[in-house]
């Protein structure tokens, strides 16, 4: 039996037609290099949190409530 690693980003949406990438562990919106990923298109955050995720990519410390 294999178990399914949960992935550390994921998308939820954060206004009417927007998204943000969200960390799984604290459920904060992400930020990288100084950048939050919020105000997205459905599309973009799907697959920025895609790319964010095979990488391993490793967000800022400081993260938005």
């Amino acid at each position: 039996m294999t178990t399914m690693a949960r992935s550390r980003f994921d998308i939820r949406k954060d206004g009417e037609f927007t998204w943000e990438i969200f960390d799984t562990t604290t459920g904060r919106t992400v930020i990288i290099g100084g950048k939050p990923y919020f105000d997205l298109p459905q599309d973009s955050a799907d697959t920025l949190a895609g790319f964010m995720n095979a990488v391993d990519m490793v967000p800022d410390k400081d993260t938005l409530h």
